[in-house]
């Protein structure tokens, strides 16, 4: 191992070990990770293997705890490894072998784990507070119990995945990425330029804005489709902020988010209804659709709310525009 690849790895490993010093899986509870480890003074192929390798942190240090099942977070933890290191790919495609294949594996396996963070965010968000309020109500109980089986099936179903040859597979290519003998550019060495981090944010900005065009139209699908697009650049500034100008992309951080999270409300009450009509196939019991009633009200609302939130913060986004040369319409 060389010079480089040691200052990359104590770059990639920055972000777990500063709020939690040396871990070890499961030992300090949910981990989390600011992937602030992006430098100046790297190249692209760095930069991938940067964050690559904290990708792997990430995912490994909360791999035992969601095998255990103690607490969802270790779970939703994994998956926004997963979804960073997605987004790492497409920040830097140029940059990485086999892009396209590992990508596909790290999709594979987040949609492995996410009915049950799916399950998780509905029954602590939407059935729980639902039946505290009416704790006798046979048909809440009902769902309550069928959705407490969906649940354990959907975590049994993850706990495959995360012991599968397959998961073993992609950890093993992405280790070798990170930490192997990666390919150096060709002639002279050169750090990453700002105007490449400008033009990545810039370009995704405009493809987050053309998947907000009317906004008030939008059906679910539309919308899954914006949130994705607003994650990944939130992920990107979060990657590119050393290289990027520092007031400008922390008033376009902030904005986008607020948006994200109110993307990911919207989303949550989406799937949420979906998990309703499962559980209810599965119950058996009295008073079924009145309880379903009362969950569809509550969701209702709850999108209703964060639609009115949606369009003060999309008029916010926009005023993005200028600063980060955006022409569409």
């Amino acid at each position: 191992m060389d010079e480089l690849d040691e200052r990359l790895i104590r770059v990639s490993g920055a972000g777990v070990r500063r709020e939690h010093g040396e871990l070890r899986p499961g030992e300090a509870g949910p981990v989390k990770s600011d992937y602030r480890v992006v430098q100046k003074w790297m190249t692209s192929p760095e930069a991938f293997r940067a964050l690559c390798a904290a990708c792997v942190q990430h995912l490994e240090v909360n791999r035992a705890g969601a095998l255990a099942g103690a607490d969802p977070e270790y779970l939703h933890q994994m998956r926004v490894a997963l979804r960073r290191l997605r987004t790492a790919f497409d920040v830097f495609a140029d940059a990485v072998p086999d892009a396209a294949g590992l990508a596909g594996e790290a999709r594979w396996l987040n949609r492995a784990l996410g009915r049950a963070r799916d399950w998780d965010v509905f029954v602590a968000d939407t059935l729980k507070p639902a039946v505290s309020r009416r704790p006798r109500h046979a048909g809440l109980r009902a769902l309550r119990e069928a959705c407490e089986e969906l649940s354990d099936e959907a975590r049994s179903a993850a706990r495959r995945a995360l012991e599968s040859r397959r998961y073993y597979g992609l950890m093993r290519a992405l280790r070798s990425l990170s930490y192997g003998d990666a390919p150096r550019p060709a002639g002279a060495v050169r750090s990453l330029p700002m105007r490449h981090a400008v033009a990545v944010i810039g370009a995704m900005y405009g493809k987050a804005r053309k998947r907000g065009r009317k906004l008030k139209r939008l059906g679910s699908k539309d919308l899954r489709r914006l949130r994705k697009a607003v994650r990944r650049l939130r992920y990107a500034l979060l990657f590119l902020a050393p290289l990027l100008p520092e007031a400008r992309a922390q008033a376009l951080a902030e904005s986008v988010e607020s948006l994200q999270e109110t993307l990911g409300g919207m989303h949550d009450c989406a799937v949420a209804a979906e998990l309703i009509e499962e559980a209810r196939s599965r119950a058996r019991g009295p008073r079924l659709r009145k309880a379903r009633k009362v969950l569809a009200k509550r969701i209702a609302a709850a999108r209703a709310a964060r639609r009115e939130a949606l369009r003060t913060q999309w008029e916010g986004f926009r005023a993005a525009e200028r600063s980060w040369g955006y022409a569409g319409g």
